[in-house]
């Protein structure tokens, strides 16, 4: 009889301090899912480093360390909702791109990655294209790692439609 006592009391005082993890402070139990091209378009980031035509103004610079988009209509479909690299155990690079489908209806994109050195020169290969799907007004991410330690410093992702 003890030892249900003791273990009902252990299970109360569990269930107390679970249910007191069970919500964030100050977090939102649901919201929908609002692009605004407005606000992207005024808080853009400019400057930085960027690929750069031989023939200057030939060709518009491409940012380093941005996701570019190879069609207007993706342009104004998808947005950049986060983007991040982090250092992986083995040395590597590994960027992450989380992706907010601004439409009605679910999609795919493809993504690659192009891994840079402080040069800006090629550091490996291209990764090869990647589907990702994209459900109705939400998001995915889409990961790569490089497979050079050393040598990456920058990087550039491209999205298509698919």
């Amino acid at each position: 009889m003890k030892l249900a006592a003791s273990l009902l009391c252990s299970a109360a005082v569990l269930a107390m301090s679970l249910s007191g993890c069970s919500t964030t402070p100050n977090a939102r139990p649901q919201a929908l899912l609002k692009c605004d091209y407005k606000a992207l378009k005024a808080n853009a980031l400019t400057g930085g480093p960027a690929l750069t035509s031989m023939a200057y103004g030939s060709v518009a610079d491409i940012p380093a360390d941005a996701v570019l988009m190879s069609d207007a209509g993706l342009y104004h479909s998808v947005i950049v909702q986060q983007l991040s690299t982090q250092n992986t155990q083995g040395g590597t690079v590994q960027v992450n791109a989380r992706l907010a489908n601004c439409t009605g209806a679910g999609m795919t994109v493809r993504a690659r990655t192009a891994f840079l050195d402080q040069a800006m020169a090629p550091a490996e290969p291209v990764s090869a294209w990647r589907t990702v799907f994209l459900p109705a007004g939400g998001m995915a991410v889409y990961q790569e790692s490089s497979f050079s330690t050393a040598k990456v410093a920058h990087y550039y992702i491209e999205l298509a439609p698919n």
